[in-house]
């Protein structure tokens, strides 16, 4: 099978692994990205097995030499998952290729994105681009109950609650997630400072209670962090002098380095913080500690994924849908500050999530098998 890829988030090593696009190095330096697109894209591409792929790109128009293209060279549309369910979503020239091309159309882990659990109406555009999906798919793989009953309320019904599938990308059924005795001691916590109103009721809140839950394990704990796309925190983890001068000065007036927690901040950003650049790199880094924690959902989905503890932060409808679908535990910041740090992560809070996940990983594998393509789980 031959795929043709749409909304591919960077650039392809093989079939099967994925990292950002080819970039000179000041433009690493001075572009946010994230990476939790880029470990999307690479996990569907490990489950999926495809002989070859081709970019399809959407925001350009459609035209008869693409089609020729497209149909010569491919047998389905893989559709990455990613937060593309909510009113702001532009699909540039989706409907006119899917239409011109009339083939199956592969989506897995699509979810809707919103600051709080409501009703989502989508405009009549973007339901026309579901609409010709459902029409071309035994079923849409959806990450949750919420992205499942917002796409039911605009009127797409073949759904199938498949999760997400980074949880899966080690491809391996039978992963069993390592406990340190004791509780956990290392631990990597991973930042989210780029926030907007679609991920948080009160930002300002958002960042104040993650800048008092990391002053609390640093206290507790033999702690790291990992950045994910923010240029102040990559100029610190590649230390280019200039450029940290000039992050330094913005976290400053932006109020991240404040007065109560702005040193131990500093501390940590300048000897004990990683940047995770490809999800292949993150594979290496998050076995190195006892559990993963933090604001960003795919640092802590892939390091679960290779077996080590991950404990989700409830602040929008992305996190809290995703420990739902997998039985993860999950914290309101508040409700995390009252507890230990060994009593948060308790083996037993995971007792669930461990005996249900071959069932889940079965479900996945039967989910993409039944439309049409094979796999390598």
């Amino acid at each position: 099978m031959r795929a043709a890829l749409v909304k591919y988030s960077g650039r392809r090593l093989s079939n099967h692994e994925a990292v950002w696009f080819d970039m000179p190095f000041r433009s690493t330096l001075d572009e946010y990205y994230n990476t939790g697109d880029i470990c999307v894209y690479d996990s569907t591409l490990r489950l999926v097995n495809y002989s070859s792929g081709v970019p399809l790109n959407i925001d350009e128009p459609v035209t008869e030499e693409g089609v020729r293209h497209i149909k010569a060279h491919c047998d389905f549309i893989l559709l990455r998952g990613s937060n593309y369910i909510h009113e702001e979503m532009n699909w540039g020239h989706f409907i006119d290729w899917l239409e011109a091309l009339d083939m199956p159309v592969l989506c897995i882990g699509v979810g809707a994105q919103a600051e709080q659990e409501r009703a989502i109406t989508l405009p009549t555009e973007n339901r026309r681009v579901w609409q010709a999906i459902a029409d071309r798919s035994p079923s849409i793989g959806v990450r949750g109950a919420f992205s499942a009953e917002t796409l039911h309320r605009n009127g797409i019904h073949n759904l199938e609650i498949v999760g997400c599938p980074s949880v899966f990308r080690a491809l391996d059924r039978s992963m069993t997630l390592r406990h340190a005795p004791g509780g956990p001691r290392r631990v990597t916590f991973s930042l989210r400072r780029e926030v907007g109103s679609t991920y948080a009721v009160d930002p300002a809140k958002f960042q104040a209670t993650q800048k008092r839950i990391i002053a609390k394990l640093s206290l507790v704990s033999d702690l790291y962090l990992s950045c994910h796309g923010e240029p102040e925190e990559k100029a610190f983890f590649f230390r280019a002098p200039k450029h940290m001068d000039g992050a330094r000065a913005k976290l400053v007036a932006e109020g991240w380095f404040d007065e109560i927690t702005g040193r131990l901040l500093q501390d940590l950003y300048e000897s004990r913080l990683y940047y995770v650049g490809a999800p292949g790199d993150y594979d290496v880094y998050a076995p190195q500690f006892d559990a993963a924690l933090g604001y960003r959902v795919h640092a802590v989905l892939p390091a679960v994924a290779v077996g080590v503890p991950g404990v989700l932060f409830s602040y929008d409808t992305r996190s809290r849908e995703l420990a739902e679908t997998f039985d993860l535990p999950i914290y309101s910041p508040e409700d995390f500050e009252r507890q230990k740090l060994a009593d948060a992560l308790a083996p037993s809070r995971f007792d669930r999530f461990q005996s249900l996940f071959p069932e889940r990983y079965d479900r996945m594998k039967a989910f993409i098998e039944k439309n049409g393509v094979e796999t390598r789980m």
